[in-house]
């Protein structure tokens, strides 16, 4: 099983201008936790999700703890006024000021094999892998592999005797 053969190619995607409010729009419209950001020529410049969001509405004085748990937090006031107001500050801002780190993102080719998307989407910490294929200095999107992706692979591979899920006769 590759990358290929269970990636989901029909991708949700924004441009690195559009706002937060748009990004979350869309997330819910079509109920996905993570929307790749790409340029024109889809070229993958980052990502930006659900966690982001979650810690973009934070107050201020959390987000600024350093490394946290979002389960961690139960001594902040229960104030959706604050959440309001962080909302109001973020919310029309581009997301490209909001992608997800660097050092948080993994990524994968569409020939990246199972144990490999195994041991990434591990260390992806629930996010989902883009799937690009390298052009020069180009990273062009062409899919994503989040792990619902790899169990559905698994079941139907299983289901149908070793046939990869994701592919049709």
């Amino acid at each position: 099983m590759t990358a290929a053969s269970i990636m989901t190619s029909r991708l949700y995607t924004i441009k690195p201008d559009d706002s937060v409010a748009d990004a979350l729009l869309l997330m819910h419209r079509k109920q996905v936790r993570n929307l790749p950001v790409v340029n024109d020529q889809g070229e993958f410049i980052g990502l930006f999700g659900l966690n982001r969001l979650s810690r973009l509405l934070l107050p201020i004085s959390a987000s600024e703890m350093g490394r946290f748990s979002l389960s961690n937090l139960h001594f902040l006031p229960d104030e959706s006024a604050l959440v309001g107001e962080r909302w109001s500050e973020v919310s029309g801002q581009p997301v490209v000021n909001f992608l997800e780190k660097k050092s948080k993102l993994r990524y994968c080719t569409p020939e990246t094999r199972f144990p490999a998307l195994l041991a990434l989407l591990d260390e992806s910490k629930g996010l989902s892998l883009p799937v690009i294929v390298l052009d020069g200095e180009t990273r062009k999107l062409v899919g994503m592999v989040g792990a619902w992706d790899v169990l559905e692979g698994i079941v139907m591979g299983c289901l149908i005797g070793g046939k990869n899920g994701g592919e049709s006769e």
